[in-house]
């Protein structure tokens, strides 16, 4: 029997060679040997917590290449958007375009800001409004320049 599984097989009409897993083995002394092969994001850690142990064989997939790391995270880009100011007491956000998020309507009558549950844009009605508290602002108008410009 195991002479049949080292024999040619044919799979889907193509004849295939049996391949042996350990062919595709990795040693210790190989990974050390990749490792020189890296770029210099390969230790970076991940927004994710993602990182590897030198000898841990998942860090093949950077042999011969560098680990894309993204250090500017979604939520930090968001967080920094500045809040939007209302007079009344509901919103309309859609993120503007066809490409854009539903048209959702967000009430404003809490004392809070209240967040988009798409776009994660902050909404505060005016009376609430504290700089200390909510930092920068920008009004509804500005706001609704904002994403129906080309530029967005």
């Amino acid at each position: 029997m195991a002479s049949l599984a080292r024999t040619p097989r044919l799979l889907n009409g193509v004849k295939r060679a049996f391949v042996s897993p350990r062919q595709f083995s990795v040693t210790s002394q190989s990974l050390k040997d990749i490792k020189s092969d890296q770029g210099p994001n390969t230790d970076v850690m991940t927004h994710t917590g993602q990182s590897w142990d030198v000898e841990d064989h998942r860090r093949i997939r950077f042999h011969g290449k560098d680990k894309l790391v993204n250090k500017t995270f979604a939520q930090d880009l968001v967080a920094a958007e500045p809040v939007v100011v209302v007079e009344g007491r509901q919103v309309m956000s859609n993120s503007g375009g066809a490409l854009g998020h539903p048209r959702v309507y967000i009430n404003l009558d809490a004392d809070k800001v209240s967040v988009c549950g798409y776009s994660g844009r902050k909404f505060v009605q005016k009376k609430y409004y504290d700089v200390q508290k909510h930092g920068p602002s920008i009004n509804y108008d500005e706001y609704m320049r904002e994403i129906t410009s080309p530029d967005f």
